[in-house]
């Protein structure tokens, strides 16, 4: 991938959790977003921040708002990857253990890696840990999700669980697994199916991110790209079962919730 710009404001020492951000054309939620991050009670982070190909007013904002920050990186390439090529970029940059994603139209609770670091140190066997969320579209709202590694591993074969904007990895895994760049959607779900056997998942039951939900987020590439996972990691049976039912709830949001 190359590079068009590059601006290094990080200090020298280590920090202990790199947040990785990646955007294209996202003018009108970026300088709400980044100053979630900015805005953290916990402070030994970096911020890698990626421009996707952006040609919005995105990266003009994104400038304006770094330029006196001391803990950002900010590297804009002119053609646009994606999001899976561009997380695999983002982490050769990091310098932390820890890797926490962030999304461009989220807001992250002030003390979500406040709690998130605490409960990691005093939990040193989990590797993936997520939180609750909140939806917002029209009104908000509660996305609860499965609190421990055993339900959590027992819905994933059906269901994502693990929310990825919510997700704080330990970069030694992640560095050894890196998302699959054939998945251009749903590559956090490929890596959670490719892992499951070997990672220990954990979902802290507090509302740390708040997402913005378009009407019928949920599209066809999701569609395949999720059936695709499953072809890979789970059993044939299962994967057709789970493949068909996401069918079907597809086509009734289509048809009655446009």
């Amino acid at each position: 991938m190359s590079i068009t710009k590059k601006v290094d404001r990080r200090t020298k020492g280590k920090p202990e959790l790199s947040v990785l951000c990646s955007y294209y054309n996202n003018m009108n939620t970026i300088k709400n977003s980044l100053e979630s991050l900015f805005k953290q009670s916990f402070k030994n982070i970096e911020i890698i921040i990626h421009s996707d190909g952006s040609n919005d007013l995105s990266d003009r904002i994104v400038e304006q708002i770094i330029k006196k920050k001391n803990n950002v990186l900010f590297l804009k390439s002119n053609k646009n990857l994606g999001l899976t090529k561009s997380l695999n970029f983002m982490l050769k940059f990091s310098r932390a253990n820890y890797i926490a994603r962030h999304d461009a139209d989220d807001i992250s609770n002030k003390d979500r890696f406040k709690h998130q670091i605490n409960f990691l140190k005093k939990n040193k066997h989990i590797q993936v840990l997520g939180t609750n969320v909140i939806h917002k579209s029209n009104k908000k709202k509660y996305i609860q999700v499965p609190e421990k590694n055993f339900d959590i591993k027992n819905k994933l074969s059906y269901q994502n669980v693990i929310i990825h904007s919510s997700v704080i990895i330990l970069k030694d895994l992640l560095t050894k697994n890196k998302y699959d760049e054939n998945f251009a959607r749903c590559q956090d779900y490929e890596l959670w199916l490719r892992i499951k056997k070997f990672t220990n998942f954990y979902n802290l039951q507090k509302y740390l991110v708040t997402r913005e939900i378009r009407n019928n987020q949920f599209s066809i590439k999701d569609l395949y790209f999720s059936c695709l996972a499953r072809f890979k990691h789970i059993n044939f049976f299962e994967s057709f079962l789970f493949g068909l039912k996401d069918f079907f709830y597809f086509l009734l949001k289509k048809l009655f919730f446009k």
